[in-house]
């Protein structure tokens, strides 16, 4: 198996990355702009040298003789020798008058080679060579002269420039450094607190993935996805320990559910080959009403399949469900004329497409469980109504009702809200299991709601529509 890195640290290590980028190529360009801007800035001192030079040899210029002093003339170019600039100065005519080359040759072209020198060894590549500019001198509109001043160029660094930018390098490396650090200690605290709630989220899924369900959920991180992610797998957690649950007391009452008629079944056969009862019509119609038992609870498990099984289609047709509820009620009436419980149906809800078959057997199943719930002199309701684009279907009685603690269950196979009834007075607990499954398979929803001693009321919301059930998750959905 290929090992991986953990989580914190690929998020420490790009955290790092991404601050080591941005400090180089903030470095980089600050250094690329920095020294090209010092260039410049070299370049134009440079042009005011000269220009300052030109100046002190215009200012020597005699209108009165039209000369200028050869004393003054050697103290300006030996001066600007000395600043390592070699300046020749012509009268009108062009005649020199004086040249730092004549003056001291051998002094000009070592002063050249050491700076050569110098600017190749800071900078490798660097391509200078001597250059010259020419300065006019002015005496009103008539030119006196001209000043041609030579130096090394295009620019030429002294050990103070040098230093200045080496300064600035440094500080620039030291703010990078430093920033690598405070990343790489930012990316260790983000990570801690990404990772750390995720690894519990991963430790509570393997637990469950064991059988175990943890009540404590995940640390919460205040990051909204990682929020999700704990409540995600509480609520994960929770379903699992309760269908758990719910499997193992199925598995207990269809053992239950199958026990009670083939222990009857035997003991009746027993009786009958002993000779203790004989083959009757009344021993044998009790066997006949056990095995009828029997395939009735295999024909609802088996309806229950067929109708949870996502290949199994469903035969739709233009149904109208107010006249598919008078007729389910109108099948009611006897047996609730003769427990005295009234029927009452109001109200509209538009056509559908569905399976009406199926849906008769949602209908026959609620008003079955509330006609047994519901005592002589209580009624039942149902309401036809339009929500949105669903077509609502609501049964209420004014029966026993249902606990609060039952209720969440009621839908699961098997269950019944009073454990003492049996099968034979309250059916198999598959009636409602069967009705979720129907509803649902319609892209439909069923709740229940319920208040015990005061009656229940189940309210079943199908969409109406040729297109209805094909509807994706980004359309509306059932409201709840």
């Amino acid at each position: 198996m290929k090992k991986s890195l953990k989580l914190k640290w690929k998020l420490s290590l790009s955290y790092v990355l991404v601050a080591l980028l941005l400090v180089g190529g903030v470095s980089l360009f600050s250094n690329f702009l920095l020294q090209h801007q010092f260039e410049q800035y070299i370049i134009q001192k440079q042009n005011e040298k000269n220009r300052e030079i030109v100046n002190q040899v215009s200012q020597q210029y005699d209108p009165s003789t039209g000369s200028f002093p050869a004393s003054s003339l050697e103290s300006i170019g030996v001066a600007a020798l000395e600043r390592g600039m070699i300046i020749r100065v012509s009268d009108g005519s062009g005649r020199v008058l004086w040249d730092a080359m004549v003056h001291n040759n051998g002094l000009c072209h070592r002063m050249l080679q050491s700076m050569a020198d110098d600017m190749k060894k800071r900078y490798p590549g660097f391509q200078g060579a001597y250059e010259e500019k020419n300065y006019p001198i002015l005496s009103g509109s008539r030119a006196a002269g001209s000043v041609s001043v030579g130096y090394y160029g295009p620019f030429y660094l002294s050990d103070n420039d040098t230093a200045f930018i080496g300064t600035l390098n440094r500080g620039l490396a030291g703010v990078g450094l430093i920033s690598l650090f405070a990343a790489a200690l930012v990316g260790l605290l983000m990570a801690r607190r990404i990772s750390r709630p995720i690894e519990q989220a991963i430790g509570m899924t393997e637990r469950i993935a064991l059988g175990d369900y943890p009540e404590k959920a995940p640390a919460r991180s205040g990051t909204l996805e990682l929020d999700r992610l704990a409540d995600a797998v509480e609520g994960l957690s929770r379903k699992l320990e309760r269908q758990d649950l719910l499997r193992r007391r199925m598995t207990a009452d269809v053992a239950h559910e199958l026990r009670t008629p083939l222990t009857v079944l035997r003991g009746n056969i027993e009786a009958l080959l002993d000779g203790v009862w004989q083959a009757d019509e009344q021993h044998l119609s009790g066997l006949h009403d056990e095995i009828l038992r029997l395939t009735r609870l295999v024909a609802d498990l088996d309806k229950l399949a067929r109708l949870e099984d996502e290949s199994t289609p469903l035969e739709k047709s233009p149904v109208d469900l107010a006249a598919l509820t008078s007729g389910t009620v109108l099948s009611f009436e006897p047996k609730a004329l003769e427990k005295g419980v009234s029927i009452r149906v109001s109200g509209t809800a538009p056509p559908i497409e569905a399976d009406g078959d199926k849906l008769r057997q949602v209908l026959i199943n609620l008003l079955s469980n509330s006609l047994k719930s519901t005592g002589r002199g209580g009624g039942i309701r149902i309401l036809l109504s339009r929500e949105g684009r669903f077509a609502k279907i609501e049964v209420e009685d004014t029966g026993t009702g249902i606990s609060p603690e039952d209720l969440p269950y009621v839908f699961e196979r098997f269950y019944r809200a009073d454990p003492s009834r049996s099968s034979q007075s309250g059916g198999a607990g598959i009636g409602l299991s069967v009705v979720r499954a129907i509803v649902e398979k319609h892209g439909g929803t069923v709740t229940a709601q319920s208040e015990l001693g005061r009656g229940s009321r189940f309210t079943v919301l199908l969409p109406y529509g040729p297109d209805a059930a094909l509807k994706d998750e980004t359309e509306e959905q059932p409201p709840e």
